[in-house]
């Protein structure tokens, strides 16, 4: 009578805590185990248009959905430094504000190629700012910078020679 009871308990308990269980992981792992795509480097690069005329440029919209799924929690959708996880960085750490057209007008392909891959530090910026380096490729960086150039800041950078 007991074991019944006891075993009653624990089918109606499992019966809850199992897809509960379930539910909670795809939300915090959404998509694992359920893709055929491989991680990082490995995946299929074809869908990005890389410089079609070989005029040495990127159209940069290959960069949006990268920018959106990985920079923007941080940086904002707008790059105003106003995504989810922008206030939780330690105290005083505010992310870039890639929207601010004199700010990146200031600064390299290169200078902003190098802080996406390397992260914050290698450029004397902040550590909180993570490198990319082993969740993009070169082409998939510079198709982030160009978009955040074409699409964020809309600007070039401007040379201080050539003003």
């Amino acid at each position: 009578m007991l074991n019944s009871r006891i075993t009653k308990k624990m089918k109606i308990f499992l019966s809850g805590a199992v897809p509960f269980a379930l539910c909670l992981s795809m939300m915090f792992f959404p998509g694992a185990g359920f893709s055929n795509e491989l991680p990082g480097k490995e995946r299929n690069r074809s869908h990005i248009e890389l410089d079609p005329d070989n005029t040495g440029t990127y159209t940069g919209e290959a960069g949006k959905d990268n920018y959106i799924g990985n920079c923007s929690p941080c940086h904002g959708v707008t790059g105003k430094n106003d995504g989810p996880l922008s206030g939780s960085l330690g105290e005083g750490v505010i992310p870039r504000q890639l929207s601010d057209t004199r700010l990146l007008s200031a600064r390299t392909d290169e200078f902003l190629f190098k802080v996406v891959k390397h992260g914050g530090v290698s450029a004397g910026l902040s550590e909180a700012m993570p490198g990319w380096k082993d969740t993009f490729t070169d082409a998939e960086i510079k198709q982030i910078v160009q978009y955040v150039r074409d699409s964020i800041c809309k600007c070039k950078y401007k040379d201080k020679e050539s003003k």
